[in-house]
């Protein structure tokens, strides 16, 4: 097995094919994800403690812990948020781990003050688990306070269109067009609502 076969394991949760590869070659981001997607959070955040200093997604999954358990002391920086959140929100709905994923989704308004697309972060990876309503709550926190996100209306508007509500689907690929004129995704969204 190659490091690369591996991690596919890690990401499509078949963590008994690939742990142990990881433990033989000293991979402890990897071994950590394996120990936290299995419910073993205690030892997945020595893990990650081991290499956090020099190792940015290991700082972070060390940081998502405290989030899990609702026991917040240190925020994670703007780009460990754009890079990690959404992957790892969508790990804990994978591995059914929905008590952690309230408390991290429960914190969005603590993500925002660090990074102003949390919101939209969120509300993508519930979308795309179909969490529809859990989606629109904070499709709507974040376009309350981040109106001139075009991405943000382009997921309300796959909102919408997943619940049949055509109009306002239209509205929103409409809105994300005003503040981004040209964002394509919009464009073909109206030119196929047009045509249907």
């Amino acid at each position: 097995m190659d490091y690369n076969l591996a991690k596919d394991y890690l990401t499509n949760l078949q963590l008994d094919e690939c742990e142990n590869f990881f433990k033989q070659n000293n991979c402890f981001l990897e071994i950590g994800y394996c120990e936290l997607l299995r419910g073993k959070i205690n030892e997945a955040k020595r893990t990650f403690n081991i290499v956090r200093n020099g190792d940015f997604r290991a700082s972070w999954a060390y940081l998502f812990i405290q989030f899990m358990q609702n026991r917040i002391q240190v925020m994670p920086t703007y780009l460990q948020i754009r890079n990690f959140l959404e992957i790892d929100t969508g790990f804990l709905i994978k591995a059914q781990m929905y008590e952690h994923l309230e408390n991290v989704i429960n914190a969005a308004d603590l993500f925002f003050e660090v990074n102003p697309e949390s919101y939209k972060f969120i509300s993508r990876v519930l979308l795309n688990y179909d969490f529809d309503e859990a989606a629109e709550i904070y499709l709507e926190r974040g376009s309350s306070r981040c109106f001139n996100d075009p991405e943000l209306h382009f997921l309300y508007g796959n909102y919408y269109l997943k619940n049949n509500q055509i109009k306002s689907a239209k509205h929103e690929f409409e809105t994300c067009l005003d503040v981004l004129d040209g964002y394509y995704p919009a464009t073909m969204m109206l030119e196929n609502l047009n045509n249907y």
